[in-house]
């Protein structure tokens, strides 16, 4: 043990330090690009508290590299336009070791692996993804069981690649119908690894500390510093498409393309989405707060999937944003925001047609505007 650190853990002065890290975190609720409300700070506070378990979890709960296990955030935390769909599980790894994920496939509607770079504790770092493999490139076994080797070197069948910066495997898991579908059985093991996790190492305690509080710190400055940029580049209540590398950098699965955008209403105000989807495993729309957060999907409508929307005769769809019922199909209530970001996901497709937006008085979208 350090002196320093041991020094820092007698005093409890570790404690204070991360207190005073932390208190920089709440500088991103006073951005003016932002144009937050009272309501947006308050949901501000809440999320920085969510960040702050995130990342309490992420590094004070950790048995380190040689021990991982596949662990979902701590329930009610959410970021980064997170798909309410999603069931996101994720594994602290070294990429210096080889490990071995052995699981069942289950009956997830999609399912996918990422090596990623995403520790937002060192948000200047972030590199993003670097190998994915789907569940259409998964060789199973008869039982629909499956082993895969995680490591830098190219390994004989199932292989998810990692470089020197990998930090973690994330495993999103897509649910259709998330009342009828059984996420993936799921775990890993280090390959060099021997033993079992070392007790507590008081030394280490400070860093986790201030891990945490960066963490908070870093992936609020993050996703803020990524929503003022929607304005750029395409209007109000209008979507762009980010490009493919951004797409990566960000994290994102490459089977999955983004039109992103901002939405603002005012109370009689309605957002009319038009689109067709092309051939593809699955799409979805959803609302989230000026943080990037999902908005609550478990007590209101606010996403819609090619599972459960209602479609024209030619297939196209339209879904109709706003703060009352309008009495049209597919309405996506805005859960009592004024404004936020948006998404519309195409999966596994070579096609991503832009959806038409358009903004109209909510008496209109009564009169029957979507059909």
């Amino acid at each position: 043990m350090s002196s320093d650190a041991r020094e820092k853990v007698q005093t409890a002065e570790a404690w204070t330090e991360f207190c005073d890290q932390l208190k920089k975190a709440g500088d991103v609720l006073l951005r003016e690009d932002l144009e937050t409300t009272l309501f947006d700070r308050g949901e501000g506070l809440r999320y920085l508290g969510r960040l702050l378990r995130a990342g309490l979890f992420s590094f004070g709960e950790n048995p380190g590299p040689e021990f991982p296990v596949f662990r979902p955030m701590p329930d009610g935390v959410k970021m980064g336009l997170d798909n309410p769909d999603n069931y996101y599980v994720s594994a602290s790894i070294n990429p210096r070791l080889d490990y071995r994920i052995r699981g069942k496939r289950g009956t997830i509607h999609y399912l996918s692996f990422a090596a990623q770079n995403q520790n937002f504790a060192a948000k200047d770092k972030i590199t993003g993804g670097a190998g994915h493999l789907n569940d259409s490139e998964l060789k199973l076994e008869s039982d629909g069981s499956f082993e895969i080797i995680a490591s830098q070197t190219e390994q004989p069948g199932n292989w998810l690649k990692t470089t020197d910066q990998t930090r973690q495997v994330l495993i999103r898991q897509t649910f259709l119908h998330r009342d009828k579908e059984q996420p993936v059985e799921v775990d890993i093991e280090c390959l060099q690894a021997t033993g079992s996790p070392d007790p507590l190492e008081p030394d280490r305690v400070p860093g986790h500390l201030m891990g945490a509080a960066l963490y908070a710190m870093g992936c609020a400055q993050w996703f803020a510093d990524w929503v003022m940029e929607f304005p750029e580049k395409a209007p109000i209540n209008d979507f762009h498409l980010p490009d493919v590398e951004k797409h990566r950098v960000m994290g994102g699965d490459p089977n999955v393309r983004m039109w992103l955008g901002m939405w603002k209403l005012a109370p009689d105000e309605a957002l009319v989405i038009d689109a067709t989807p092309p051939q593809c495993d699955y799409w979805n729309f959803q609302l989230a707060n000026i943080w990037a957060e999902s908005l609550d999907w478990r007590n209101h409508q606010v996403h819609i999937n090619n599972g459960s929307a209602n479609y024209r005769a030619d297939g196209s769809f339209r879904i109709v944003v706003a703060h009352e019922d309008p009495n049209a199909d597919n309405w996506i209530e805005t859960a009592g925001h004024h404004h936020g970001v948006m998404a519309l996901r195409w999966v596994r497709t070579d096609a991503h047609p832009k959806p038409v937006a358009r903004v109209v008085k909510l008496s209109e979208a009564r009169t029957g505007l979507s059909d």
